[in-house]
């Protein structure tokens, strides 16, 4: 067990730690073995759990331990003191799966998933107060630092026009501008993501492709330069078409990711209709079709359900994995277990699929209230990268025109180009945080932030820089 204490990342463990007992829960609380909820969380459970648990279904399977349940205790006894909630949760489900009394059970499981739920609240809390201060340093470095360079830039060249070697080379401050500000940055972001419990450790490489049209801006810009267009004008051009088509061509799988999220939350609604009608005494495949159906996202998931159980000759739970899984396959497992516990007894499935939805209620109910803090901090650095940046770096560029004149060292077109690229870089940057900030970090979701952020920022940095004084 010290290798495995070793190897456990307590964020992501906690953060899987309330799936993990509503799944033990819907095993348990209808009579089952801790043995079968342990199987059932290693073959259907959130990733990094599901492996540990295999490691302990594999060990006694081959007969290096004796029994599932001493081995869950010595796992989670290993934990790390971060994981102290899930510990005591999984304590408790080993004492509900050896209590007789059904009731007593069910007190038992719902303490149990309170305590795994204080404790993934009470970890995001922290996580969303630390991050005040690292938020103000991106922020610091993003915009301050790349306005302070550009705004003493002329006035060194002016100490340089009188005989005073006061000027900063070009190269050394695009190289500031444009590399060490940006890793600075980098280095920030990487820090507060590896402290996020709500990261699920994944990255979903899919949609990596629509970032093709990015790379057409050189050759547009060329092409803008040569029919005479003013270079100001074929930069910001040239970076906010190709990000313009890209969000165009990402956009339509975002909307199917709200759409999936919104028929999700809709299922989880739906379960509490389904204990309801099933309590009362209404067959699972009866209640589920009605359950289902009088909510407007799910009728879709309702007419397919009614056609499944008309054909699948029985086979009710590959009906559901047909229907179900596409939008949500924990639901999906969770409808099965209700299925299966509806098989021995109506009423107590019933019961339980009204305890599944409490607890999912309950896990949504934290983790919205975390992802409200943590919303100002995201709006923030969005704000920084589509607005704040670009209208502030726009600006220093503007007041080096009047000092330009009198230095006779600044080119407003080519500080331009550099603020350009370097809003370009800090768009990235910040895409990368808030989709790391949101949990899970997604290609596309990166992308549709990149794409969004770009051309906001380049036509605020154009309207402010061509100002006059």
């Amino acid at each position: 067990m010290a290798s495995k204490k070793d190897r456990i990342r307590p964020e992501l463990y906690l953060n899987e730690s309330p799936s993990v007992i509503s799944m033990m829960s819907a095993v348990v609380s209808p009579g089952g073995s801790i043995d079968s909820a342990v199987r059932y969380v290693a073959s259907k459970g959130p990733r990094n759990t599901a492996k540990l648990f295999r490691d302990l279904v594999s060990d006694t399977d081959c007969r290096r331990t004796t029994d599932i349940r001493d081995s869950l205790y010595d796992l989670a006894s290993a934990f790390p003191n971060q994981l102290s909630s899930f510990r005591r949760s999984l304590f408790m489900v080993i004492s509900a799966s050896e209590t007789a009394s059904g009731d007593e059970r069910a007190r038992i499981l719902k303490d149990a998933t309170e305590i795994s739920l204080q404790g993934l609240k009470q970890t995001g809390e922290e996580y969303s107060s630390k991050l005040q201060a690292p938020c103000m340093v991106v922020f610091g470095l993003g915009i301050m630092v790349p306005m302070i360079l550009l705004s003493i830039a002329p006035m060194l060249g002016m100490g340089d026009a009188i005989g005073m070697k006061m000027a900063i080379p070009e190269s050394v401050l695009e190289a500031i501008i444009l590399v060490l500000v940006p890793a600075a940055v980098a280095s920030v972001i990487v820090s507060i993501r590896g402290k996020n419990p709500f990261a699920d450790g994944r990255a979903d490489p899919n949609g990596l492709w629509k970032i093709a049209p990015m790379f057409l801006a050189v050759p547009l810009y060329i092409m803008l330069q040569s029919a005479g267009l003013a270079e100001t004008r074929c930069i910001a051009a040239a970076i906010s078409v190709p990000s313009l088509v890209t969000l165009a061509l990402v956009y339509p799988g975002v909307r199917a990711e709200r759409d999936r999220v919104r028929k999700e939350d809709e299922l989880k609604d739906a379960l509490f209709d389904l204990g309801n009608r099933m309590v009362t005494g209404e067959n699972f495949e009866s209640a589920s079709v009605s359950a289902f159906s009088v909510r407007k996202g799910c009728r879709s998931v309702a007419d397919a359900l009614a056609r499944e159980f008309d054909i699948c000759r029985g086979d009710i739970e590959h009906a559901i994995d047909m229907c179900i899984s596409p939008v949500s396959p924990t639901i999906a497992g969770y409808v099965k277990d209700i299925y299966r516990a509806s098989c021995k007894d109506l009423r107590d499935a019933g019961r339980l699929a009204i305890a599944l939805a409490h607890q999912m209620q309950d896990q949504d109910t934290v983790r919205k209230s975390i992802g409200n803090k943590l919303r100002s901090i995201t709006d923030m650095m969005n704000g920084t990268s589509m607005v704040f940046a670009p209208l502030i770096l726009g600006l220093s560029i503007m007041m080096m025109g009047p000092l330009s004149v009198v230095s006779g060292s600044a080119d407003i077109g080519h500080s331009f180009a550099v603020v350009s690229v370097y809003l370009v870089e800090l768009a990235v940057l910040i895409a990368v945080l808030g989709s790391m900030l949101a949990g899970r970090f997604s290609t596309e979701n990166v992308i549709y932030r990149l794409s969004t952020a770009i051309p906001s920022a380049m036509a605020f940095l154009s309207v402010c820089s061509s100002i006059t004084l």
